[in-house]
Formats: structure tokens, C-alpha cells, sequence
């Protein structure tokens, strides 16, 4: 039945809307999914990408979101296929430091790795959580620095007003990306791999939006791509 309804697809067979209501053909779709694999030839050094996740990313090449719990997210492809190059230690990277990879430790997905990609969309929440955490030191700092130590006290708003802008947004994210990358804390999203034999297997994005099941459940089809994969946890159990 799969095979039969496969033959109807053609080149102009429509298979998405992108995020400006555009409909997308199979063929825009396919050209994206060439894209990524030679964006991929050049990121990959050792690992290895399972079909799922170069044919998601080439759903967002065609900006076509995907759904993550019930949530639309539209990716950005670079952002991803430049953490990719992190993990394997590609050559000329330009990826934004981000939270290092980190294994889960329970439930269905425990023995996967996960991996942050960061996008401009993520900067909001990235900013909300250091500021919670570091805003007041950050500000005394940027004030005092300013206007020399308490000589802020007594101004008027507008000549505080730059300087607290600048503490929340500027000095905020500087605190939160750290100087070297390694102690970087920006969050966003997941790449969800499995290390076997000394290399990465890149199986499927992931989503805070999410449950555990339902990555584990993408993870356990992409794996059918590698036999070398049969196993090893969690796949093993």
C-alpha cells in the first residue's frame, strides 16, 4: 500500500506550507534535502546523520516548521549544522557557543546525548534567565562602572535609563556566553545524538516542548539506519 501511494508522488506533488502560507512541492523539498547533505559532507569529520534528520532539516531549509509537542518551531538550519560541526571538531566553524553535550540520565532516552543549538528566537528566554539569576550584580556593576561607585544615586531616570538598557540586554548575554566557549550557558533547542564505537550518530532534533517518549520514539526509527547501532543503549533494551 506505502509503495503504491509512493508512486503518486511526483516532482509538484504538494507536501507543506511554508511560514509565508506558501505551498511547498516535493521538489523544492528534495533540493533542500541535497543542500543539507553537502553542508553535511563538510560538518561531519567522523559521525554520521541519519535520513530523519537531514530530511527534517531540509523541511526547515524549505521553511516549513516543524511540530514539537504541539509546538510549531521554524529552525535554523546553519544554527544546527554548525553545532554538528562542534561535536566533530570540523574545521573553519563559526558556531555560537552553547551549553557543552550532556547524556540523559533517566527514563526512556537515558545513554542518548543531547546537544544546544542556539537561534536569534532563543535570545528572549536566554536573556530572562540570566538576568533573573545575575541582573542585580550586573547592574551595580554597570552603574557603578558608569558613574563611579554610588555616583548614580540621586539621577534622573534618563540618565540611568542607557545604562540600565545596556546591563539587561548587552552586558547580560556577554555574562551568559561566557568568555571561551566552554563556559558558555545559552540554551535553546536539541540535536539528539548516540556515541558507539568512538563516533556520533546524529538521529533527530528535540524539543524542551516535548516528552521523552516522543524523542524516543524518533530516535528508535532514525537508528534503523545503522546497524552498528543494535545494542547499544537505549536502543538495546
Amino acid at each position: 500500500m506505502a509503495s503504491a501511494f509512493a508512486n503518486l508522488l511526483t516532482s509538484d506533488t504538494i507536501v507543506g506550507v511554508n511560514t509565508e502560507g506558501e505551498t511547498v512541492p516535493l521538489s523544492r523539498v528534495l533540493d533542500g534535502y541535497v543542500e543539507m547533505r553537502d553542508w553535511l559532507r563538510i560538518k561531519l569529520t567522523s559521525g554520521a546523520c541519519s535520513e530523519r534528520l537531514i530530511s527534517e532539516l531540509a523541511g526547515h531549509w524549505c521553511r516549513m516548521p516543524q511540530l514539537f509537542g504541539g509546538v510549531p518551531l521554524l529552525i535554523d538550519c546553519h544554527a544546527v549544522l554548525d553545532q554538528i560541526g562542534v561535536l566533530e571538531n570540523a574545521p573553519k566553524n563559526r558556531a555560537v557557543p552553547t551549553k557543552p553535550a550532556t547524556e540523559f540520565r533517566a527514563g526512556p532516552i537515558k545513554g542518548l546525548w543531547h546537544k544546544h543549538w542556539f537561534q536569534a528566537s532563543f535570545l528572549p528566554a536566554n536573556l530572562l534567565i540570566e538576568n533573573e539569576k545575575a541582573g542585580q550584580a550586573l547592574l551595580h556593576k554597570a552603574l557603578n562602572t558608569h558613574f563611579s561607585r554610588n555616583g548614580w544615586q540621586g539621577r534622573s531616570v534618563a540618565d540611568v535609563a542607557g545604562t540600565i538598557a545596556r546591563a539587561f540586554v548587552i552586558d547580560s548575554l556577554a555574562h551568559r556566553t561566557g568568555i571561551q566557549p566552554k563556559s558558555s550557558r545559552l540554551t535553546g533547542e536539541w540535536i539528539i545524538f548516540v556515541k558507539s564505537g568512538g563516533r556520533n550518530f546524529y538521529l533527530t532534533l528535540g524539543s524542551h516542548a516535548e516528552t521523552n517518549e516522543a524523542i524516543f520514539s524518533r530516535c528508535q526509527s532514525a537508528a534503523a539506519d545503522f546497524p552498528e547501532l543494535i545494542g547499544v543503549p537505549p536502543f538495546s533494551s
